[in-house]
């Protein structure tokens, strides 16, 4: 089947347009276009400079000699020296002076420093030495440093593919379909792309991305040449809705259902190809209730469910009140301070964020507001001192940790439908869940129950409902059609 094709120049660049319907187009000729991607010393550490900020650097290139340049600012470099292969480079702070050493050898540089190879016929790749994340993937393309006084930035600029090739692996197993890949491919390159176009809150350090699933896991995974065929089989291509690239969200596991945008992130408007789907044939996922979305999280029977591979397809969490009084003592503070925007308090004297606030005894736990799909979007704590609300997914998930350093007593276990229980599990796994109470003769509240399903927010494009439609025979093309319903697959151009 033939395409027709057509022009797009609203980013400034060229795309050319297609139905998904169709065939995609063949793979375009590579574009040599560049990504910028931050570099984490310590990934999901607490603040900005304990996961970003390097104390030093020692790198080991690999492939061809390496140029070493220096200036005032990234549009001003000079060249200093010529490192061979496999020769280690340190660069190390030295009375707040970025000083760079090699085999007995040390040179002052300035604020900014590159190492690019020295001859283009050459590529080199980088080897971090001196970071503490175990069995770290050597770095492709050019790394960019920037002394920020106590310590150093890296940015690691890359050609688009090589990028997807080490995101495509850490971002989905090698071992899911084929066009559930290819599909994680799309999906990636045009959440790189569309994060290259905006102005972004890395661009203050030359980037466009993060290395973290803050944006897409970069290189926690060594490349795999099924996960490469995937990133070459669909080079260049993008989604697009009327011309740009859209916001390609994707996540590990549905319980049976998408959800919209505006439902999960209420500060964002709605857009099409980012509405709440069911995920499951024959069965219709519409939850009216809260009776409704406990007996849809109690089916642990996987029939029909295009998620039902994943093992957090189903789960379930018990605590005890004393459990849950200890943990919300020290997440509701938190989120209070963290968002105060999405917590609130309509009755009681104090809200969590004051000083001298205190939790009291829980009453209740109620859902106010579900997505049809199940996803809570509204959570109302009632204690002995007041009622507290709590809004948008990562929030209550992050007010609900199932971890025994906020409850306080033994392991917190986290029973899965299948692949063994989780202990201490960092946050809830997703906000898709209903609550089952376990009272006393005299109505004191004893035990919850959350009977839960799914994995991360919800929105766009499930990476395991991707790989139980390849299974069931759907091509890429097709996949993407139905997590991004409306969107266009284009090529990206430089």
């Amino acid at each position: 089947m033939q395409w027709a094709f057509a022009m797009a120049s609203t980013l400034g660049v060229g795309l050319l347009v297609a139905s998904l319907q169709q065939d995609p187009p063949p793979p375009a000729p590579p574009g040599g276009q560049n990504i910028r991607v931050l570099l984490s010393y310590r990934p999901g550490a607490g603040s900005f400079e304990a996961q970003y900020l390097f104390p030093g650097l020692l790198v080991l290139p690999q492939g061809g000699p390496v140029q070493v340049l220096s200036g005032p600012n990234r549009d001003n470099l000079r060249s200093m020296v010529t490192a061979l292969a496999e020769k280690p480079l340190s660069f190390n702070l030295q009375n707040g002076h970025l000083v760079a050493s090699s085999e007995g050898q040390s040179w002052a540089l300035e604020a900014i420093a590159v190492l690019k190879p020295a001859d283009p016929s050459f590529p080199v790749q980088y080897r971090l030495l001196s970071s503490p994340r175990p069995n770290l993937e050597p770095y492709p393309g050019e790394l960019w440093l920037e002394n920020q006084g106590n310590g150093l930035l890296v940015v690691n600029q890359v050609d688009f593919q090589d990028y997807l090739k080490r995101v495509l692996p850490s971002e989905m197993p090698v071992s899911f379909h084929p066009e559930a890949l290819k599909a994680q491919a799309v999906a990636a390159r045009t959440y790189a792309f569309a994060r290259q176009q905006q102005s972004t809150f890395w661009k203050q350090f030359g980037a466009d991305v993060d290395d973290s699933v803050n944006e897409q896991a970069y290189n926690h995974t060594r490349t795999h040449p099924i996960t490469d065929a995937a990133v070459d089989a669909t080079r260049n291509q993008i989604l697009t809705f009327q011309g740009a690239p859209i916001q390609s969200f994707f996540f590990s596991t549905s319980p049976g259902a998408t959800a919209s945008i505006e439902e999960v992130w209420m500060e964002r408007p709605a857009v099409p190809y980012l509405q709440g789907r069911t995920q499951t044939n024959p069965h219709t996922v519409s939850i009216r209730s809260e009776a409704e979305a406990l007996a849809f999280f109690q089916n642990w029977s996987p029939e029909g469910f295009f998620d039902a591979n994943s093992p957090f397809w189903r789960w379930k969490l018990r605590l005890s009140r004393e459990e849950l009084e200890a943990l919300l003592s020290r997440t509701l503070p938190e989120r209070a301070r963290a968002a105060p925007l999405f917590v609130e308090t309509p009755e009681g004297p104090l809200s969590p964020d004051a000083p001298g606030f205190a939790l009291g005894t829980l009453r209740q736990i109620r859902v106010l507001k579900r997505t049809s799909g199940g996803y809570a979007t509204e959570l109302e704590l009632e204690t002995s001192t007041g009622r507290f609300v709590v809004r948008r997914e990562s929030h209550i998930r992050n007010l609900l940790r199932p971890d025994r350093a906020f409850t306080g007593g033994g392991d917190v276990v986290l029973e899965r439908w299948q692949g063994g229980p989780r202990l201490n599990f960092p946050t809830l796994p997703s906000a898709a869940f209903a609550l089952q109470e376990e009272r006393d003769a005299q109505g004191n509240l004893l035990h919850y129950t959350f009977w839960g399903g799914g994995f991360g927010h919800g929105v766009g494009m499930s990476q395991y409902g991707a790989h139980g439609l390849g299974k069931l025979g759907r091509s890429y093309t097709q996949i993407l059609q139905h997590f991004y319903p409306g969107a266009e697959l284009s090529l990206m151009r430089p």
